[in-house]
């Protein structure tokens, strides 16, 4: 773990336990946003058509009887 890392752990372990609420909030925050960007830049990949070698691969991959419904997947032990 870097110095900078371990720095932030020490201020955390410092802050109030409303502080430290209000630290995980605006980092989940953060995340979510970049979450956005991502699911954004998906959204003009595909648009974009670069994502259509992946779709035509899955789809290969569904007449081919590789593919197992979600369902399926969810419920294996």
């Amino acid at each position: 773990m870097s110095a900078t890392v371990e720095k932030i752990l020490e201020e955390v372990k410092s802050l109030s336990s409303q502080e430290r609420q209000e630290l995980w909030d605006r980092v989940a925050a953060e995340a979510a946003s970049d979450l956005d960007d991502w699911e954004r830049q998906i959204e003009r990949d595909s648009n974009a058509g670069k994502l259509d070698h992946l779709l035509a691969e899955l789809k290969d991959d569904i007449k081919a009887g590789r593919v197992k419904p979600l369902d399926e997947v969810i419920n294996e032990p």
